[in-house]
């Protein structure tokens, strides 16, 4: 049994999969095996996945019957590995060769650690890397001036479990942190992905409960944005990507469903549960009232107004 498996949830990824595969295959570890879980693709990810099959044994190649969503896509490519440790792989994002060697040492050398990951870069189409702005600390797109702000690499890297909640509830912009390498053991008790947009805050804020995230300074990991990336889909298009059932639903009360369940069945105490409640609970009615147009400066930052007076209540019990 290899030591990693490395999942690869993909559909209609004919254009980018072959970059990734390269990349992974590349890498300076190598005791891994990569699952390809195919969603019913009609381009040539098919002939591309076998290809990759016949060239390297660490490569299987799995095509689902139908398009099942990629939501379910993501879980049961998790469900086929075998190996004591997991990650998955966007088709269209990119490594360094020392990413992979990097993740492993560290969750090797600190059991503490869940998960293993790396600093961000953003790359175009092209896979050239966006330039860097030191003075905002953004990713500049020279095309169209949009800034890309990567997730800050401390996210849930502190020894209190509330505290790990907290950062990701708040300041996980992409969710990059689902991308690094997992002890699959753990992640087998979070509920894994929810069915809704945004679902990889919510595995992941689980996930912090359990344990820390550690990630290296360096920028290995290499995360694309392309003109039909997720991100840039409008919502009825997102629903259709992510689900293939054809239910509507309210993104914003699955998520908050979802963040009120993490600390269900997590080994943290009671105190510790209800201050995550007490969390959500307040980060919720501020993403609510903002929504709502009500721009009230006590509102808004976390020490003033009633919603920072019950987020500073929560947050007190960290240290107990």
């Amino acid at each position: 049994m290899p030591k990693l498996s490395i999942g690869i949830p993909v559909f209609n990824g004919e254009e980018f999969l072959p970059e990734l595969l390269e990349s992974l295959l590349a890498q300076t570890f190598e005791d891994f095996e990569i699952l390809i879980c195919d969603n019913a693709s009609i381009d040539h990810t098919r002939q591309i996945g076998r290809e990759y099959e016949r060239w390297d044994a660490r490569v299987r190649y799995i095509r689902n019957q139908r398009n099942l969503g990629a939501v379910a896509n993501f879980n049961r490519v998790f469900e086929l590995s075998t190996a004591p440790l997991f990650k998955w792989a966007a088709h269209d994002d990119l490594h360094h060769k020392a990413y992979l060697e990097t993740c492993v040492r560290l969750l090797e050398d600190n059991p503490e650690i869940v998960l293993a990951h790396s600093a961000t870069a953003f790359i175009d189409e092209k896979s050239e890397i966006l330039p860097f702005d030191q003075e905002t600390g953004s990713f500049v797109d020279p095309g169209t001036g949009r800034r890309y702000w990567a997730d800050v690499p401390s996210i849930g890297d502190d020894p209190v479990a509330i505290n790990r909640f907290w950062q990701v509830l708040t300041r996980a912009r992409w969710g990059t942190h689902m991308f690094g390498v997992v002890r699959r053991e753990i992640l087998h008790r979070t509920s894994l992905l929810p069915n809704f947009a945004g679902s990889d805050r919510a595995m992941l804020a689980e996930l912090a409960l359990l344990g820390r995230f550690r990630c290296a300074n360096e920028r290995l990991f290499l995360k694309r944005f392309h003109a039909n990336v997720s991100a840039a889909l409008d919502l009825k298009e997102l629903r259709g990507f992510l689900s293939t059932d054809g239910k509507r639903y309210s993104r914003r009360l699955r998520q908050t469903k979802a963040f009120f369940g993490a600390p269900m069945g997590k080994p943290i105490g009671t105190m510790s549960k209800l201050a995550c409640l007490m969390l959500v609970a307040a980060h919720s009615a501020k993403i609510t009232v903002q929504s709502l147009g009500q721009n009230d400066p006590r509102m808004a930052a976390d020490g003033y107004g009633w919603q920072g007076a019950l987020t500073a209540s929560a947050r007190r019990r960290l240290r107990g």
